[in-house]
């Protein structure tokens, strides 16, 4: 897969890896939608998919937190949604058992796809402009730009 498919870089290396890790997940989990599979293989990519993106959201929050981003509470509001779809996600294989629509998958990918390009990008504009408050912090956060 090429890295434009996973949506824009932010130029924060530990975070783009993280949204290649979530993208690489997601691909994953779609690929087993469109075959006829055990819904406990379905269920299990899914539990790793909320692992990466729990940990993945703790480490950004914080990062929002220690740069005293303004857009951290609605930022936090996002990652609890998506945490939320994946559950309901899980339940739904749970109980239709081999019985899947694209659509529950879909709306993941699109969710994850805007979340980077959209609220992640502008945290990085916001982080690599002004808003980090010193030098400092933003070079130890934009290390590899």
């Amino acid at each position: 897969m090429d890295k434009a498919d996973y949506g824009s870089e932010l130029g924060i290396e530990v975070i783009d890896r993280d949204h290649r890790e979530i993208s690489e997940l997601l691909v994953e989990i779609n690929v087993h939608t469109e075959r006829e599979g055990e819904a406990g293989r379905k269920i299990l990519l899914l539990g790793n998919l909320a692992r990466a993106s729990r940990s993945h959201f703790l480490l950004e929050e914080w990062m929002m937190g220690a740069t005293n981003y303004p857009g951290l509470a609605q930022h936090r509001m996002r990652h609890a949604w998506m945490l939320e779809e994946i559950g309901r996600l899980a339940e739904y294989w749970g109980k239709k058992k081999n019985v899947l629509t694209r659509e529950p998958m879909g709306l993941l990918w699109e969710s994850h796809i805007e979340h980077v390009e959209c609220e992640d990008q502008a945290y990085g504009l916001w982080l690599g402009n002004t808003g980090a408050g010193s030098a400092q912090i933003r070079a130890f956060f934009l290390m590899d730009r």
